[in-house]
């Protein structure tokens, strides 16, 4: 599943998602509200849950969110996926404060215009490869 805000940078990882005979895109969400609505709508949410979920950090509508700690958050509920969070800020300690609670399964891509396919997919890869470690 896809949560990113960027409706073009959204287009962009989701043909990415769709073009990969590794991952399969199955839902895409346009700001982690969206994806929180449609979450509270499945039960049990366990069946839902994708293996991956790629979100933007700062894919809330309201620009003084993060969608980390929400995820966090889910992870605490005792869902099970691994997390590609994307984001053109410097991530700096942001893993360090996550991994704290769950250690496994966290990966980070920065955007930037040397972003490639290739590198989205090497990051989506090392996230899921993270979990199944743990």
């Amino acid at each position: 599943m896809v949560v990113e805000n960027d409706d073009d940078f959204r287009g962009l990882l989701n043909g990415v998602f769709e073009k990969s005979e590794k991952f399969a895109l199955v839902e895409s969400f346009g700001s982690i509200e969206d994806f929180g609505v449609a979450l509270m709508q499945q039960n049990p949410a366990h069946g839902w849950m994708p293996q991956l979920l790629v979100a933007d950090v700062m894919s809330s509508r309201d620009p003084r969110a993060e969608c980390t700690s929400y995820i966090s958050a889910l992870r605490d509920e005792g869902l099970v996926f691994a997390s590609l969070f994307v984001s053109s800020m410097n991530f700096g300690a942001l893993l360090r404060v996550l991994r704290k609670k769950h250690p496994k399964g966290w990966a980070v891509l920065q955007k930037n215009s040397k972003l490639t396919e290739q590198a989205i997919l090497d990051a989506a890869t090392e996230a899921c490869a993270d979990l199944v470690g743990s």
